[in-house]
């Protein structure tokens, strides 16, 4: 019961504030990141859009932390905008305006914000642990000198490996994320998403006991 009224609150706190007039809204695109442990990690990638601006970001590998997202609690990821040797590019168009940004001079940023998919942790370690979640975005743009707040929704699948699974030679997880156009998750939906995934975990753990 704690732990339920405890991410109540969390959530509350994390759904962003309708936007205004001027607010840039995501209706298209997503963002793939990536985190495989060991030598060969690929990079995550983030590519949306909407009414006359579009973003397109490349990360290297290991850009978020996998154990606050595939945990019990709201897990909120944030990702600046910018351009550095060997670590990523970024390009940002609002109407004419470019900006390819700099390690020292970002072109914005966006935080993603989900409840976690609350993986057990005696998951077995040879089924890889897939599950969909809503999440909201806010943000803002800085391009031409101009400031941009920015938002979205849609939904994320996370994907865990605790052993060598797929294509991937070694643990491995990923978070995919899909904007979508219309209402925001509200958060009674939110709280519903995290209590049917615990609902499944109870019942398929029931079932590998019969």
């Amino acid at each position: 019961m704690k732990t339920t009224v405890a991410l109540f609150f969390a959530l509350v706190t994390l759904l962003p504030h309708s936007a205004n007039a001027t607010t840039l809204t995501i209706t298209f695109g997503g963002a793939v990141l990536n985190q495989e442990v060991g030598p060969r990690g690929e990079g995550s990638l983030i590519r949306f859009a909407g009414d006359d601006f579009s973003v397109l970001h490349g990360q290297e590998t290991g850009s978020f932390d996998s154990n606050r997202a595939f945990g019990a609690e709201p897990f909120v990821h944030s990702i600046r905008f910018y351009t550095a040797t060997y670590r990523g590019f970024v390009e940002v168009q609002v109407g004419t305006q470019i900006c390819h940004g700099s390690e020292f001079d970002s072109c914005g940023d966006i935080t993603l914000t989900s409840p976690g998919f609350a993986m057990p942790a005696d998951w077995p370690i040879n089924t890889p642990f897939v599950a969909t979640v809503p999440f909201t975005a806010t943000g803002q743009l800085l391009v031409g000198g101009n400031q941009y707040d920015m938002v979205g929704h849609g939904t994320v699948t996370g994907t865990r490996c605790l052993t060598p699974c797929g294509r991937f030679s070694t643990t491995y997880a990923t978070l995919n994320y899909n904007f979508s156009v219309g209402e925001p998750p509200s958060l009674v939906l939110m709280l519903v998403s995290t209590i049917a995934i615990g609902i499944v975990f109870v019942l398929r753990r029931s079932v590998v006991n019969t």
